[in-house]
């Protein structure tokens, strides 16, 4: 098997200067000195951010504009010609437009902590410029469902599951375990990292029959804590019970639980078929594939948020303020061009619908060319 060939250098490869300047960027600091500027990045912000700017070392040393002998600053290297030629390796890549947008960001942040005085206006002028210009690559019009949709499509497979075969085997248990995740992640939209790391008896604790779930302010992205209790209703902890009695008992190779004995479970609530945590990525994968086989398109953890908020935002918009902790969003923008997104996507649906409608329409019969709909008023029909 040929190794791919590299498109990064390593942190300890940095030069010594931008070693210095990230470490105390990503850092907390002490009585006398202050935290650094990206110090209350959660982990995987930091470690994005540090193999973007990574990609930039690795140019710029094949493109002979890093001298390891001269002291420079990251923000001296920054020009025109040194921003085109790196949008042009990237797309050299077969990186999509997104992707080489998300390039550049991460740049500007790694670059924006190490020298908080520096003047980016150039970057951040041609990373908004960039931005701009992206296009999704894939489409998530077609890909948006309402979580109630994706809840019963998951409930209605677990069910066929649970009859079809009462004592299941180790590959129905993997995928009763994955349709469970697709509509609890439906139903309670939180990150993918957060969803995946669910811990018995850590995270999740039962109480008087209701399922509480806390996670701490230190395993959160925005560093605040994440509160709510999973689903009450019949449906969801009847097959909510019967993961945690039977399908996860299966993928841990133990003996079958009964209800007494849920209460006392530790350890990951989503397992492998060896018996381990499962990964991010397996998780992703996981999601990604069961949702395609039981609503015909892919849906990934995150594109489930925006499930989340497009129905908010169409259903009850007067609680989109509230979506921004329900996705534990520390800014609200963040929300709100969420909002802005799913109410774009909810409109072009509407149309749609209605165009189809108008075009199913049998013709009027024996209509002369005065009695046929004027066009101004077709705005009447939407």
């Amino acid at each position: 098997m040929s190794k791919q060939n590299p498109t990064s250098i390593c942190f300890d490869l940095w030069p010594d200067g931008d070693k210095r300047l990230w470490s105390a960027a990503i850092s907390a600091g002490n009585f006398l000195d202050p935290d650094g500027a990206a110090s209350h990045w959660a982990a995987a912000t930091k470690t994005q951010v540090q193999k973007g700017y990574g990609k930039w070392i690795y140019h710029l040393n094949n493109e002979n504009l890093l001298t390891y002998a001269r002291a420079t600053t990251p923000s001296s290297r920054v020009n025109e010609n040194s921003l085109r030629s790196f949008i042009t390796r990237l797309e050299a890549q077969g990186l999509a437009s997104q992707t080489i947008a998300s390039r550049l960001t991460d740049l500007t942040e790694a670059i924006r902590v190490m020298e908080p005085a520096s003047d980016l206006s150039l970057l951040k002028k041609i990373s908004s410029s960039m931005q701009l210009r992206a296009s999704p690559s894939r489409k998530k019009n077609s890909r948006i469902k309402p979580p109630h949709e994706i809840w019963q499509a998951c409930l209605c497979f677990m069910r066929e599951l649970i009859t079809s075969n009462p004592t299941p085997n180790m590959s129905q248990s993997s995928r009763y375990r994955d349709a469970l995740a697709l509509g609890l992640l439906a139903l309670r939209p939180l990150r993918r990292r957060n969803t995946s790391n669910l811990i018995l008896g850590k995270h999740l604790t039962l109480d008087h029959g209701v399922w509480n779930c806390v996670i701490p302010g230190e395993e959160t992205k925005d560093g605040e804590a994440i509160a709510f209790t999973l689903p009450q209703n019949h449906a969801f902890t009847h097959v909510f019970n019967r993961y945690l009695t039977t399908e996860r008992q299966v993928l841990l190779k133990q003996p079958l639980l009964n209800m007494e004995e849920v209460s006392f479970l530790r350890g990951p609530l989503w397992l492998t078929n060896r018996c381990r945590i499962m990964s991010d990525h397996a998780f992703y994968y996981a999601i990604v594939r069961i949702s395609t086989e039981l609503l015909g398109v892919p849906i990934n953890p995150h594109l489930l948020r925006d499930c989340a908020v497009s129905a908010i935002s169409s259903d009850a918009p007067e609680n989109i303020l509230a979506a921004s902790r329900i996705l534990g969003h520390s800014n609200l923008k963040t929300t709100l061009s969420h909002y802005e997104q799913s109410s774009m996507l909810a409109a072009g649906a509407n149309l749609m619908s209605t165009i189809q409608k108008i075009q199913t329409m049998e013709p009027l019969a024996e209509k002369s060319e005065t009695d046929r709909l004027p066009f101004h008023n077709f705005k009447d029909l939407m």
